[in-house]
C-alpha cells in the first residue's frame, strides 16, 4: 500500500508539473503577443503621427503656393490684321490671320507637322507660378517657379515658408501650371527695313461678369509673356524654320493686361500687410528670379520692406498704355517666337485666394506698321 501511495504522488506530481509548464508556456506566449501587437500599433501609431505632422505642415496659404485652383481658359484666340502681309502659324507651315489656341491644337495637333515642339497646357487649369521672364538672351524659355505649399515647423503655424523649383520645357505637357507655345509670323509685306509689331486694343484677358471678387483677383493677376527668337527668309524648309534658335539677341516682354484693377476682397487682405492697395493704380509685382529655399513668407510679399533680393525682382511689364510702343520689330522672312500665359502668384491681386473655379477668355490681337515699306515708296 506504501508503494502504492508513493507511486501516486509522484504520479501526481509530475501532472503538477505539466499543468505547470503549460500555464507558465501561455503566460510566456501572452506576453509576447501583447508585447509584439503593442509595437505593432506602435508602428501604426508612428505612421499615422508622421502622416498628419505631414497634412500639419503643409497648409497652402497664398495662390502661387496652393495647387488646389481650378482656373481653365475658356476660349483663347490669337488674331494679326488682315491685308496688311502678317500671318500665323503654330507649326511654321500653315498660316493663317487667326488661330485657335487649345489642348488640340497645341499637343495634339502638331504630332504630325511639328514633333519636336515642346508646348505646354494646362488641362487640368491654371495654377499660380511666379517669373520674371528669360535670364539669357540666348534661350527663349521662360524661368518659371513653383513651389508645393507653405510649410510650418509648428503648429501655431508660425514662420511659415516655402521651397521652390524651376520648371522646365523639356516636352510637350498636356497638364501643365501655365501655357507655354511657339508661334510663327510670317512677313512678306517686301518692306526694305523690318517693321514694327505691336499689341492690337482687342488684346485682352476677362472673365465673364457674374464672378466674384475671388476669382476676379485671379484674372487680375494673369501675365502674356512673348519672346522673339529669330528670322530666316521665306523660302526656308520647314525643318529650318521650326529649329530657330536664340543667337544671344533673343528679346521678351511680360504684359499685364490688367494692372490697375483691385478687387475690394484684395485690397482688404493687402491691408493685413500694411500695404495700402487702391483701385485703378498699379501696384509693383516682384517675380521670382532663383529657386530655393526656404524663403519665409513674410520675405516674399510684393510691396513689403522684407522682400529677399535673393530670390525676388522687379517684374518689368507692359501695360496698355504702352500700346503705341512696339514688341518687337520683324524683318521680311518668317519670325519664330514664344508665348507664355500664366497666374503671377506675386501679384498683389493672388494674396490669399482660394479658387472655386472660373473660366477665363484671353484675346491676343497683333498689328504691324509699314513705315519701312512705305517710306521708299
Amino acid at each position: 500500500m506504501t508503494n502504492k501511495k508513493i507511486v501516486n504522488r509522484a504520479s501526481k506530481n509530475i501532472k503538477k508539473q505539466k499543468s505547470k509548464k503549460k500555464t507558465n508556456s501561455k503566460i510566456v506566449n501572452n506576453k509576447q503577443e501583447s508585447l509584439f501587437t503593442r509595437l505593432l500599433n506602435r508602428r501604426y501609431l508612428t505612421v499615422f503621427v508622421i502622416f498628419m505632422i505631414g497634412v500639419l505642415l503643409i497648409v497652402s496659404s497664398y495662390a502661387w503656393f496652393s495647387t488646389s485652383l481650378n482656373v481653365k481658359i475658356k476660349e483663347f484666340n490669337m488674331i494679326v490684321s488682315k491685308n496688311s502681309g502678317l500671318s500665323i502659324s503654330f507649326d511654321g507651315i500653315n498660316f493663317d490671320n487667326t488661330i485657335e489656341i487649345s489642348r488640340e491644337t497645341l499637343i495634339n495637333g502638331l504630332k504630325k507637322n511639328y514633333p519636336n515642339h515642346v508646348n505646354q497646357w494646362a488641362a487640368s487649369g491654371l495654377t499660380p507660378v511666379s517669373s520674371n521672364g528669360i535670364k539669357d538672351n540666348n534661350s527663349y524659355f521662360f524661368d518659371i517657379y513653383s513651389s508645393a505649399g507653405v510649410r510650418y515647423k509648428n503648429k501655431q503655424k508660425i514662420n511659415g515658408f516655402i521651397n521652390t523649383t524651376k520648371v522646365v520645357d523639356s516636352k510637350p505637357r498636356a497638364f501643365n501650371n501655365y501655357i507655354a507655345f511657339d508661334i510663327f509670323f510670317k512677313n512678306e509685306t517686301g518692306s526694305p527695313v523690318p517693321d514694327s509689331l505691336y499689341f492690337d486694343d482687342g488684346t485682352t484677358a476677362y472673365m465673364t461678369s457674374d464672378s466674384g471678387d475671388e476669382m476676379q483677383g485671379l484674372v487680375n493677376s494673369l501675365r502674356i509673356g512673348i519672346v522673339k527668337v529669330g528670322t530666316v527668309p521665306l523660302d526656308s524648309d520647314p525643318k529650318t524654320i521650326q529649329n530657330i534658335q536664340c543667337n544671344h539677341d533673343c528679346e521678351s516682354i511680360i504684359y499685364e493686361p490688367n494692372s490697375k484693377f483691385h478687387t475690394m476682397l484684395s485690397r482688404e487682405r493687402a491691408a493685413k500687410y500694411n500695404l495700402d492697395l487702391k483701385d485703378n493704380e498699379e501696384f509693383p509685382t516682384y517675380g521670382m528670379i532663383n529657386a530655393g529655399g526656404p524663403i519665409y513668407v513674410e520675405d516674399n510679399i510684393s510691396g513689403s520692406s522684407k522682400i529677399d533680393y535673393n530670390y525676388f525682382a522687379l517684374q518689368k511689364t507692359i501695360k496698355e498704355t504702352d500700346f503705341d510702343k512696339p514688341l518687337f520689330t520683324i524683318p521680311d522672312g518668317i519670325t519664330k517666337a514664344r508665348v507664355y500665359l500664366w497666374i503671377e502668384g506675386q501679384d498683389i491681386d493672388s494674396l490669399e485666394t482660394d479658387s472655386t473655379g472660373a473660366e477665363i477668355y484671353v484675346d491676343i490681337n497683333f498689328i504691324k506698321d509699314t513705315s519701312g515699306y512705305q517710306a521708299f515708296n
